[in-house]
Parts: C-alpha cells; structure tokens; sequence
C-alpha cells in the first residue's frame, strides 16, 4: 500500500475529527437543529433502532468498498482518491451522529431562497466538495479511468489460486462475522429477559437480518479478493508471458508493468535477464 492509501485514510478520519468538533461547539448556538431522518430528513418516521441498525451496516459495506476502491485506483487519480475520501468522510460524520444519539446536528442555516430554510452541517459541507472532486475528476481523467489500455483483458488470470485467495478472505470474514453474530445474538437475548420484552418474533426478524447482511457481505467480500488479486497474479502472468517469447527466440521491448501493479522488482529481474541472453 502507497503513501496515497494512507494519505486517503488520514483525510478520512480528520473530516469525522473536525465534524465532531464542529458539531459539539454547534450545540450552543441558536440554529441548532436535530435531523432525524436518513438523509435530507427524509424517513423520519422510521423507527429509531430500525435507522440505527439500518446505517450502521450499510456502512461497513460502505467502509469496506472505499478501502478497496481507493488501493485500486491508479496512483495518478490522488485527487480523486482524496474526493472519495472527503465524501466518505463525510457520509461517516453524520452516521456517528445518528448511531450515538438517533438524529443528526445541524447548526449553518441555509435560507437564500424566501421561505425555504435548510440547516446543515461540515459533514454535508465536506461530502459537496467531495462530491464535486469527484465529478471533475471523472470528467477530466477520463481516459485514465475507463480507456482500455489501463484494463487487463481477463479477470481470472490464474482462476485457482485466485478463487483460493478469495474463498480464505471469505472464510475469515464469515468466521468473524459468526462470532460477533453470536455475542450479539446472546447479548440482547439477555437484555431482553432483564427488561420482560422477551419475543420470539424478534429473534426471528435478528435471523433473517443477519442472514442476508452475512452472505451478502460475504459475496462482496469473495468478489473483492478476485479483483485485489489481480493486482498480484496480473505482474507474475505478464513475467512468465516475456520469459516464454525470449525462450521462443519472439523479440520484444522491455518488460514494464502496469501502474499499481505489485511485484515491480520483477522488472529488473526481466532485464538482467534479456541481458545475459543477448549477450551470447
């Protein structure tokens, strides 16, 4: 992992630091309002523990697909990286609140337009500017995100060790997410004795919820392990491609990788090899 990923991660966490700071300096000020709903206040009238659980797991398939996605984008799209990671962040302030406390804070009024007043909060402010390097980024690198010179031509280089790699990932997710699906299990079946709220349905409503939230982020952990993958069998399959052409007398340039792919060593290594052989 690059200075890039890190730099992504520490702007990640410095939007929720600031937003939280905001946020708690925002609480004594006289436009402070609470916003109970998802986004935009809508879906307000959902009930709170079903928006808390809800967000709460859509985020971490969120958090999960930003880490992935900011390791395999090209070390030339930084700005976008940081975009992403400034929207990201900013999703993550509002979902803090929401998660602690059940709603939203907003403090900075909006009321240019006569009789439409909107309050909003940094977290909203950093997921605009967010949003707005992203969509400039998309437009102007272009050719560097979707041309298919920067796309390998197969997925599944090497399909069994890929999918071995992506079942292991998957089978210590699924692992972990038995064991706190257990704890969880077991906790508020406790706390439900203690306060007489014991109910068969809601045990039945905790299965299928964690059912479906396991095996759906289970495929989308084993489809993330053949794509990162990729990234290492991509630089041993074009090694062993130029070894065979210099064995079978095929004459070409030097070996050079793709950019972000790892093993890059094995460019030197290409070069002391053409070398010696040429020089017989």
């Amino acid at each position: 992992m690059g200075k890039t990923f890190f730099k992504c991660l520490g702007i990640f966490t410095l939007v929720i630091i600031i937003d939280q700071i905001s946020k708690y300096l925002g609480r004594g000020l006289p436009t402070l309002h609470y916003n109970e709903g998802v986004i935009f206040g809508l879906y307000s009238d959902i009930p709170s523990a079903l928006r808390i659980i809800a967000l709460t797991s859509i985020s971490g398939f969120i958090f999960f697909i930003y880490t992935v996605l900011i390791y395999m984008l090209s070390p030339r799209l930084a700005i976008l990286k940081y975009g992403i990671s400034l929207f990201i962040g900013g999703i993550f302030g509002n979902v803090i609140d929401r998660t602690l406390i059940g709603k939203s804070i907003d403090f900075i009024p909006f009321n240019i337009i006569p009789g439409i007043e909107i309050t909003f909060n940094i977290a909203d402010v950093f997921q605009w500017v967010g949003a707005g390097l992203i969509l400039y980024k998309i437009i102007s690198k272009e050719k560097i995100i979707w041309h298919p010179e920067n796309q390998r031509g197969k997925l599944l280089l090497y399909s069994d060790e890929q999918v071995k790699f992506a079942s292991k990932l998957t089978a210590i997710v699924v692992s972990c997410s038995l064991i706190f699906g257990i704890f969880s299990f077991t906790y508020f079946r406790t706390l439900l004795v203690e306060v007489g709220l014991l109910n068969q349905k809601y045990f039945i409503t905790y299965l299928v919820a964690y059912i479906f939230l396991s095996l759906s982020f289970a495929l989308v952990v084993f489809i993330s392990g053949i794509v990162l993958s990729h990234r290492t069998v991509g630089p041993i399959f074009a090694f062993e491609s130029f070894i065979d052409d210099l064995i079978e007398g095929v004459e070409r340039g030097e070996f050079s990788l793709r950019e972000g792919d790892n093993f890059r060593r094995l460019e030197k290594v290409a070069t002391k090899i053409k070398t010696h052989l040429n020089s017989k």
